[in-house]
């Protein structure tokens, strides 16, 4: 083959990967689903945001929430991991700047991911307390009972790790966490749930009477292929099954969000920041 041709076949390669790698970094989509209970009395809009990890779109964020002010929510939920253990103080302000703007908007409700949890470890900060501050409502092992536009509504929030022992589904009947959902799911009301390792759900035969989770921490397999979707996912691997998306757990629903940062130094790839948009029907 002509090394021109195969110069600048390299060239194009190189510019797509970069221009993927900026996309995957910078420009925010909103995606959207229906989720139909048929106990809501007219449409109720929910936003999830997910695994902002310190990141910064636009002055004090300004970008991101433009996008969840332009979703018109009626309640956004943020499912983990918008603080981290990098960073210093601008980055903390930064999120906590970022919940109060979302406050503002619609009344927001927190539950925590790994990352969050290892601020606290680092810091000896209680990142929930910030988040209280900010103006969210936190969830953790917890749920409210509220109403929107006339329909009851059960907001919960946990965090769990997925485990591998053989004895595992023994002692997950026997964890709090189970204990926590047995009680979360005794309601007629319509009942959504932040948690955010979808692997609680990914990795158990149980099935249970809740209308929606919101999970994140997979990053939409961080870099996407043609064809294939994504390339890896904490836990789950290389090319995992479960990236990002809507699935179907029994006639529960997930809505796996692909959040707003990649890993660290590696960046995302084929594959923007993501907000969620979901009609509540």
């Amino acid at each position: 083959m002509n090394k021109k041709i195969i110069a600048g076949s390299a060239a194009l390669l190189s510019a797509g990967a970069a221009v993927g790698a900026f996309a995957g970094d910078k420009l925010i989509k909103t995606t959207e689903y229906t989720l139909e209970t048929g106990k809501a009395h007219g449409e109720i809009t929910a936003v999830a945001v997910s695994d902002l990890h310190f990141s910064v779109f636009g002055k004090n964020n300004c970008r991101l929430t433009a996008k969840v002010r332009k979703a018109e929510p009626d309640i956004i939920l943020l499912p983990g991991d918008f603080f981290d253990c990098k960073g210093g103080k601008s980055n903390r302000e930064l999120v906590i700047n970022t919940i109060r703007a979302f406050s503002e908007i619609a009344p927001v409700y927190f539950s925590p991911g790994n990352h969050d949890l290892r601020y606290n470890a680092r810091t000896g900060e209680d990142c929930l307390d910030l988040a209280k501050q900010a103006g969210a409502s936190v969830l953790n092992g917890e749920y409210s009972d509220i109403e929107i536009k006339n329909t009851n509504l059960r907001i919960g929030g946990i965090f769990d790790h997925a485990v591998y022992e053989e004895d595992y589904y023994n002692r997950w009947r026997e964890s709090e966490v189970y204990g926590f959902l047995s009680d979360f799911q005794s309601t007629d009301k319509i009942k959504l749930l932040m948690l955010h390792r979808p692997n609680t759900f990914i990795y158990t035969e149980d099935l249970w009477n809740i209308d929606a989770v919101f999970s994140g921490h997979d990053h939409g397999g961080l870099w996407r292929l043609p064809f294939i979707g994504g390339v890896y996912a904490p836990e789950q691997g290389f090319f995992p099954k479960y990236d990002r998306g809507e699935y179907d757990f029994g006639n529960m629903k997930m809505f796996l969000c692909a959040g707003l940062e990649g890993y660290y130094i590696v960046p995302r790839l084929f594959n923007p920041p993501e907000i969620l948009k979901i009609t509540i029907k």
